[in-house]
């Protein structure tokens, strides 16, 4: 993001802050659009970033709703239901029937047990409707059913009259970063359907697909392959054409059209030596910021430092070797454990590739630290709040003392 862009938005909403760039984000989309090539139906799973959610729903086809909470946010948004793929492992009934009452038949909703099956094909009857429904396959794990259920359930699909099995829903994982990967579970997918036509008399549709590309976090990883360049797609693709089985195909992902939105800003607060060891203290921390695979600092995200206002660039300058640190009171707080770089008191230091994830796999509530605000940024409308920083320490209290 345009070194700028950040610097004002420090300036006006404070640090410790997040940034995302929505440009950014829909070129992705569309960048992945143009790869997989027409009738790839694109959705976007939403517990990447909950905050892309109203421009996703603009650019990518569906939006993948995993929780309540985030069913929430897309009724409050006013998504139409017509983009709804409604997830998540667990769907609590009075939580289901909320969610049936506004998504109705024209959402759509994956099954992860029998008993999530049964919960629909009840609410269907009663109100006569008919809903698509997406079986999810289970890749070994908790989530989802095994094939051996699915194969029941399909080939009874005669118990089902308000049930319209629309397709099947796999997913087994973030962070590929090998194709063979991909080809051994589309093998996988390709007998099971066999089987189910077999079997179940049944003919799969569409295949609601989580790829879970990988994206690079850090500059000293082993050469892997992008997922998400030109021939990656394309031999993903032809993977995918070559499979037996022929039907619609959905590919459902979060991290790779978000990850390079995203800027986590914060400011350079204190700056000492300990033991010969250059240590620059953030207002911000590792409450606020993770990044997949990251141990203890010891690896190196993208970091950019904007020197303060008014201040001659320092870059020219003799670079330290910095450990920078969060204000959270445990030694774990190490952002990065070995920055080569100059800072002074003051400068904005930015951390890169902070759109997916990792501003909530941190410990947002630990130490009661305020929540960073939010804002959003594209070319057409500048910088918009969509978050003040919010304190956290009404969240965490408990009952006062007896007298």
């Amino acid at each position: 993001m345009n070194t700028n862009v950040l610097r004002e938005a420090a300036d006006r909403f404070g640090t410790p802050l997040y940034v995302f760039d929505l440009d950014t984000v829909r070129e992705r989309v569309e960048r992945f659009r143009h790869g997989f090539g027409s009738g790839v139906t694109l959705t976007y799973s939403m517990k990447t970033n909950p905050f892309l959610t109203g421009p996703m729903s603009e650019t990518a086809d569906r939006i993948e709703v995993c929780s309540m909470g985030e069913f929430c946010i897309c009724r409050d948004l006013g998504i139409a239901p017509e983009k709804l793929y409604i997830s998540g492992v667990l769907k609590l009934k009075g939580d289901l029937e909320q969610i049936l009452e506004y998504g109705t038949d024209r959402a759509r909703y994956t099954a992860e047990s029998p008993q999530q099956l049964a919960y629909l094909s009840e609410w269907a009857k009663a109100h006569g409707k008919t809903l698509r429904v997406y079986p999810r396959l289970t890749n070994g794990s908790q989530f989802g059913m095994d094939a051996d259920t699915i194969v029941s359930l399909i080939r009874d699909r005669g118990s089902f009259p308000n049930i319209e099995f629309a397709g099947i829903h796999f997913f087994s994982g973030t962070q590929k970063k090998k194709l063979r990967k991909h080809q051994k579970e589309l093998a996988m997918l390709d007998a099971f359907f066999a089987r189910l036509l077999e079997e179940a008399e049944y003919v799969v549709p569409e295949l609601e697909y989580g790829t879970g590309f990988a994206v690079p976090y850090f500059e000293d990883e082993k050469a892997q392959e992008d997922l998400r360049d030109p021939e990656s797609l394309a031999a993903f693709m032809d993977m995918i054409r070559g499979m037996n089985w022929k039907g619609s195909v959905t590919i459902e992902m979060g991290r790779a059209y978000a990850a390079e939105c995203g800027s986590y800003v914060t400011t350079a607060c204190d700056l000492k030596v300990n033991d010969g060891s250059h240590i620059c203290l953030l207002d911000g921390g590792i409450h606020q910021i993770n990044y997949d695979g990251q141990i203890k600092g010891m690896y190196r995200p993208p970091i950019e430092v904007i020197p303060r206002d008014g201040s001659a660039s320092a870059q020219d300058e003799a670079p330290e070797h910095w450990m920078l640190c969060g204000s959270l009171c445990t030694m774990n707080d190490v952002l990065c454990r070995d920055f080569a770089g100059t800072i002074r008191e003051g400068d904005r230091v930015v951390f890169g590739k902070a759109g997916a994830y990792s501003v909530y796999e941190g410990m947002s509530l630990f130490l009661s630290h305020e929540l960073p605000g939010v804002v959003l940024y594209s070319e057409k409308d500048g910088l918009v709040q969509v978050r003040e920083q919010t304190q956290t320490y009404p969240l965490n209290e408990g009952p006062a003392p007896k007298a």
